[in-house]
């Protein structure tokens, strides 16, 4: 998928703020930028770049653990299927309960082993451009964050009315995002619950 450098979008923020920001502030703007990133993250389970369909995980005691080995970390629990989803339909699929340990299968006595779980996989990085963080920045957060942190930027130097418009221009940029992914008809896929006679004759 398509990303934007650190640099850029650092470069942007600047260009927007109207300063060069000297080098004890970078690392306030650093904690704005990952601010945004985690509200762009949170604001929906169905960023493609996130959203893992149908993988097939290890099933221990009627759980399904958020880690496994050489798979993405689990964020959020969206569906959990017993067969591959969305190849055929009338797929059965699992009632599930979410705790510490991970999503709990109400399974009966099947005692299943494996399942094929839907989920928002965790986002696991820091954006930055320090040892350890990530300089790629995911494209369709780039106008949202570096419009976000300027808003930010804008509240900390006391410009609150500057900030609000900001704030406003950022989450209309969020929201043309989130309407891409509505448009791709991913999301009236995944979320969807639809009950019919096949895949409830015989649901766990």
């Amino acid at each position: 998928m398509q990303t934007r450098t650190y640099a850029e979008l650092l470069s942007l923020i600047q260009s927007l703020s109207g300063v060069v920001f000297a080098t004890l502030e970078l690392g306030r703007i650093k904690a704005l930028i990952n601010r945004r990133a985690l509200r762009a993250y949170r604001s929906t389970n169905y960023w493609p770049r996130f959203l893992k369909i149908g993988e097939e995980r290890v099933v221990a005691n009627d759980v399904v653990p958020y880690t496994e080995s050489g798979k993405s970390s689990i964020d959020t629990y969206l569906r959990i299927h017993v067969q591959a989803p969305y190849v055929t339909t009338s797929v059965q699929e699992y009632d599930i309960m979410v705790t510490a340990d991970g999503a709990t299968l109400v399974a009966g006595n099947t005692a299943p082993t494996a399942a094929y779980v839907t989920y928002k996989a965790q986002l696991a990085d820091t954006y930055g451009d320090g040892s350890g963080e990530s300089t790629s920045i995911p494209a369709e957060w780039y106008q949202y964050m570096a419009h976000g942190t300027y808003a930010d930027y804008l509240r900390a130097e006391g410009q609150q009315e500057k900030a609000a418009l900001a704030d406003q221009e950022a989450d209309m940029l969020l929201q043309e995002e989130m309407i891409r992914i509505d448009e791709q008809h991913t999301l009236q896929l995944v979320a969807n619950r639809i009950f019919t006679n096949a895949n409830m004759q015989m649901r766990y």
